[in-house]
């Protein structure tokens, strides 16, 4: 675990499993004035192998039950808990005391989306923030928990928005109804190359047809892309679209 303090917030940084030193999950809060909010933000997986890792566990493990209601995917959860306590929780509560009017911004990326997606919903659940002054934005998202997990979302967190690029094949795992697992509203999908002023659908729902579950043909490099910009596990910094 470490904590790395940067001018414009706090990094905070654990060993998500036991298999690899390497497999991490890491999370930033910032405060930023001009909006008057605050942000948390996390970082996808950082390897092939912790991908491994969480498709590993997703199979072979029960969901856990989870404090606001229904159960949820267990490496996301105990990711979401090592972080806050190892330093998240701190560096957003200094942030949150000092600025108690600023509104709240989670969001995150593939695994980084599903820690954002639990983040999130328990901010509410434990009211440390208000609902009304709660954002979400998740891209490339998985299914987090089950069907109780997703009905009970909107009642946590009611600014809730999942954006899916084109065909990405992350949104789509693990399948719908294995183990229970659902998505939770709302799905913002951007069914083209997500180029400034593409059009998009909004589906309410929780699973709908209309959205990306009506592909077919889901591929793996639709994830690593969104808004022109591609992070490839975490390992490199932002660049163009199609390099790497």
């Amino acid at each position: 675990m470490f904590l790395i303090y940067r001018p414009f917030g706090v990094q905070t940084t654990v060993q998500c499993d036991s298999f690899s030193s390497k497999d991490s999950c890491s999370g930033y809060t910032i405060a930023y004035h001009a909006k008057q909010s605050i942000y948390i933000f996390y970082r996808g997986s950082i390897s092939d192998s912790q991908e491994g890792q969480e498709t590993n566990y997703t199979l072979t493990q029960p969901l856990l039950p989870f404090i606001g209601g229904g159960k949820v995917n267990g490496y996301f959860l105990n990711g979401f808990q090592l972080l806050w306590n190892a330093g998240l929780k701190n560096s957003f509560l200094k942030l949150k005391n000092k600025y108690p009017t600023y509104k709240v911004l989670v969001a995150g990326h593939s695994l980084g989306a599903a820690l954002a997606s639990i983040t999130a919903a328990s901010l509410t659940s434990l009211k440390l923030v208000n609902k009304d002054q709660l954002l979400l934005y998740t891209f490339g998202q998985p299914r987090v928990g089950d069907k109780a997990f997703a009905d009970a979302y909107p009642s946590m967190v009611p600014e809730a928005y999942r954006i899916v690029h084109h065909w990405d094949i992350i949104p789509h795992l693990p399948p719908a109804g294995f183990m229970g697992y659902t998505h939770h509203k709302s799905e913002v999908w951007y069914n083209n190359n997500m180029k400034k002023g593409d059009p998009y659908i909004i589906c309410a729902e929780e699973e709908s047809m209309k959205c990306s579950n009506s592909v077919l043909t889901p591929t793996n490099s639709d994830h690593g892309e969104y808004f022109g910009l591609r992070n490839y596990l975490g390992n490199h910094e932002c660049v163009p679209g199609g390099t790497f």
